[in-house]
């Protein structure tokens, strides 16, 4: 295959992978296979959107080098290590899809798939935790893939990672691994509810009541009308799905509910400029309970670090919660999360909401594989200072 079109490939992956929903904001990467020396992969840290042709890496299989200033994707070697060792594969996605990510933070090792699925057959194996981006990771997926041959492996706490003979082979085995982990899912649910209808909300509490939380209906709510706020450069503008747009001056700033607590944030971190109240029934019944989010995705862990904590609904413990995170649940009412745009606010709050699914759809199949403190710490570290702003410098 020639550069330009692998190059052409990846891009259109890249897109698909964010229409499709199996990927949030630049977690994830994609390669294709350009001949038996080199492979087009996506760059590090960038928005699949704003991709074009320029960007998109080539990487020698065998040495790893690359020319130009815009870096490979981090985890370059795993696609490296899979076109050398799978000759008929040539195009790879990896991607952090919601139901194979779920499972993937459960105490499982491996799916034995109760029915037969064209693509990805009976069983997934799984690949031990590393930190991504490091010869540990690479590691621990390449064995898997020795071992077991199969066309996709779900990496822990992390991921999946997909191998196609071409692209549409590599999509069709992803999509349909979504697929049976979902059904997987429903499957433990109805079995260990006795139910024979699911219910999304209904699982919820069986979760929690698997997981010896007594269940009680969520009776009090603080009523929030602006869920939104974006910094200005003389003012706060507020705004929420039913209430229109409020423009914010200090001395109203400082009164009291949410416009307070979104006032003192923006005045303690500059870096902050958009905050998103987000309130789904799996957040909800987290908040409702005082359940503390802690990592069971190292996505999650990249913006959250140890865990984003229960919080009273007041301004200073907030603030507070915020310096070492940037989310935090309040009690009642929901995820409060920030962002040095829309963008990253938004990217924050999806990451959020898949991270309270694992811990609810991950209960079901035993004790929670939460992932190491000091590993946590690391990863925040690491986003902060270098993979949050590398679009930022590359716009």
């Amino acid at each position: 295959m020639n550069i330009d079109k692998a190059k052409e490939l990846v891009l259109k992956a890249g897109i698909k992978l964010m229409k499709s929903g199996l990927i949030v904001g630049t977690w994830g990467n994609v390669s294709c296979r350009i001949d038996d020396k080199y492979f087009a992969v996506t760059p590090s840290g960038r928005s699949y959107d704003t991709l074009t042709s320029d960007d998109i890496v080539v990487v020698n299989i065998w040495n790893g080098s690359y020319s130009g200033n815009i870096k490979p994707s981090s985890e370059k070697n795993i696609h490296a290590e899979v076109y050398k060792l799978f000759p008929e594969v040539n195009f790879v996605i990896h991607t952090h899809q919601e139901y194979a990510s779920i499972i993937s933070s459960s105490s499982l090792d491996k799916i034995r798939l109760e029915k037969h699925y064209p693509y990805i057959g009976n069983e997934i194996p799984f690949a031990d935790y590393a930190l991504p981006g490091t010869d540990a990771l690479k590691n621990n997926v390449i064995k898997t893939l020795r071992e077991s041959k199969a066309k996709t492996v779900i990496l822990k706490n992390h991921g999946v990672l997909c191998l196609g003979t071409d692209f549409e082979e590599a999509f069709s085995i992803a999509f349909e691994l979504e697929k049976a982990c979902n059904d997987i899912i429903i499957s433990r649910y109805l079995k260990l509810s006795g139910k024979n209808e699911f219910n999304a909300e209904e699982m919820i509490k069986f979760s929690l009541s698997f997981k010896g939380k007594v269940i009680k209906d969520i009776d009090s709510k603080t009523e929030i009308l602006y869920t939104n706020c974006k910094r200005t450069e003389n003012s706060i503008i507020a705004y929420g799905n039913n209430t229109g747009i409020k423009v914010v001056d200090e001395l109203e700033a400082e009164m009291s509910g949410e416009i307070k607590v979104y006032y003192s944030i923006l005045k303690k971190y500059n870096d902050v400029n958009n905050i998103l109240l987000i309130n789904t029934p799996a957040i909800e019944t987290l908040c409702h309970y005082d359940i503390e989010l802690k990592p069971l995705l190292d996505d999650f862990a990249q913006i959250a670090c140890t865990g984003a904590k229960i919080i009273p609904f007041d301004p200073d413990y907030i603030v507070n919660a915020l310096t070492e995170s940037l989310v935090v649940l309040i009690q009642n009412i929901g995820a409060l999360c920030c962002g040095r745009n829309e963008i990253e606010a938004n990217t924050v709050a999806m990451i959020t909401q898949k991270n309270c699914k694992a811990f609810i759809g991950a209960s079901l199949f035993g004790e929670l594989d939460f992932i190491n403190p000091t590993e946590c710490i690391t990863m925040y570290n690491n986003y902060l200072n270098n993979y949050s702003k590398l679009d930022e410098v590359n716009k």
